[in-house]
């Protein structure tokens, strides 16, 4: 992806359902698969199931804890593991989105994209806004070379502009 570009050409919608907690990805693409993480520490809490029926779903989530939705392509036989790290001061507006939906699913209002910086690694990317500005990173910490290619997260966390 050029990095001055910001293209979300995916249809897909990611979809948290509260009662009984879970999330859903319609859209999903055969080429991509889609993993949780739990948004306050950025750790990767499930494994990455691939998109092979145009719908994901995770069920049965714990419904203390929140999460954020990763993608990956070019995943092949591997079990990959990552880890985000916001770097911009992000507020996470999760439980008030929720209280104000009647129990009824929610599209998770974010989406960032990734920016491939050039280099060789391929174990660290920087996550950005629609503006192409740095909001926080992804790493690889599976070490298994240039794949899979982490592509975006979905979150409820947004850019906390009252840090300012």
């Amino acid at each position: 992806m050029n990095e001055n570009e910001f293209l979300n050409d995916s249809p897909e919608q990611v979809i948290l359902i509260p009662n009984p907690r879970t999330i859903r990805i319609q859209g999903a693409h055969a080429e991509r698969a889609y993993g949780l993480f739990d948004s306050e520490t950025g750790t990767q809490v499930t494994g990455f199931k691939k998109g092979t029926d145009g719908q994901v779903e995770f069920d049965k989530l714990d419904p203390n804890r929140h999460y954020d939705v990763g993608t990956i392509e070019g995943r092949g036989d591997e079990k990959p593991y990552f880890a985000i790290n916001w770097t911009y001061p992000m507020k996470d507006d999760t439980n008030n989105i929720l209280k104000n939906s009647d129990n009824l699913p929610v599209e998770f209002p974010c989406t960032y994209l990734i920016k491939d910086k050039g280099n060789n690694s391929h174990n660290n990317f920087d996550i950005v806004d629609e503006k192409g500005a740095t909001v926080g990173q992804v790493m690889n910490l599976s070490q298994t070379g240039d794949k899979p290619r982490f592509v975006q997260v979905w979150t409820f966390r947004m850019k906390d502009d009252t840090q300012k």
